[in-house]
């Protein structure tokens, strides 16, 4: 636009040089006609010469015009590139913009994935713990259950037990002070069981696991160990006992008559011990 100006200014000027030339050639045919050959000639000259510089004037203002049309296309071009660059970068942008925004979403959505696999496990241990805690609560009470069966069996076997020995004990006591005393050998009664524990005074004697009888051992109580003479002291425990006894009228204490031991079976060859220690069954 702005070159297509400048030409149409070009020709304006050449047209209005036209116009003032035409007048200039008319004013000097009148001059011819009023002024000498003379005189003529030099207004033909000066007229010439104006003609000339006004041509040139213009030739110059056309040209300076032509630069500033070819500046202009230039400037036009140059924007032209720049806006090309401008749309290219925009358009880079917007794509890296598009691919970051749809990594984005990408990972937003594996994070929520990741997020709900962790819950769903953080349910299954929590379930889990649940069922295990319910499980050990139930065992826990089974096993309470189970022992306070166990303690209320041994009570009240033990309590049996401590029952018959006392009714033994009267029974015995009764006895000895109804039977004549020319008949000792009707107040002795029979037992027999494990040693829990042997002393030179005393012998504990264990029927099915249970204590059953406390026997006082004294001076005039025979004792055999696998059919041999021996003491009270010399019985191991766990060794099967048959003892004889009667209940002494004044203390009330089951007073060993006679005690047959069996030793347990000894292993063939024991290992020496080790540390100074003894080995299980061997007497120190």
């Amino acid at each position: 636009m702005k070159s297509r100006a400048a030409w149409l200014g070009a020709g304006f000027a050449a047209l209005t040089l036209g116009t003032t030339a035409c007048q200039d050639q008319d004013r000097s045919r009148q001059d011819r006609a009023e002024n000498t050959p003379g005189q003529q000639v030099e207004q033909a000259q000066a007229q010439s010469e104006k003609a000339f510089d006004d041509a040139r004037d213009a030739q110059k203002q056309a040209s300076s015009e032509q630069r500033e049309a070819a500046r202009a296309q230039e400037d036009v071009q140059r924007k032209q590139q720049e806006l090309q660059e401008a749309q290219a970068q925009a358009q880079k942008e917007a794509q890296e913009a598009q691919s970051s925004q749809q990594q984005a979403q990408a990972r937003t959505q594996q994070a929520q994935s990741v997020a709900q696999q962790a819950q769903a496990s953080a349910l299954e241990a929590q379930r889990q713990a649940q069922q295990n805690f319910a499980t050990q609560q139930q065992q826990a009470s089974n096993e309470s259950a189970s022992a306070n069966q166990r303690i209320a069996q041994q009570s009240a076997q033990q309590q049996q037990a401590a029952n018959q020995n006392a009714a033994t004990q009267q029974a015995a006591i009764a006895q000895n002070s109804q039977a004549p005393a020319a008949q000792p050998a009707q107040q002795e009664q029979q037992i027999s069981g494990d040693v829990l524990s042997a002393s030179a005074q005393e012998l504990l004697v264990s029927q099915a696991g249970e204590p059953q009888l406390r026997l006082k051992v004294g001076p005039s109580t025979q004792v055999q160990v696998d059919g041999r003479a021996a003491s009270a002291a010399d019985i191991q425990e766990g060794a099967q006992v048959r003892a004889s006894y009667r209940t002494d009228a004044s203390s009330g204490e089951p007073q060993a008559v006679r005690i047959d031991a069996t030793s347990r079976a000894q292993p063939a060859a024991p290992a020496p011990a080790e540390s100074g220690e003894s080995s299980p069954g061997v007497p120190r």
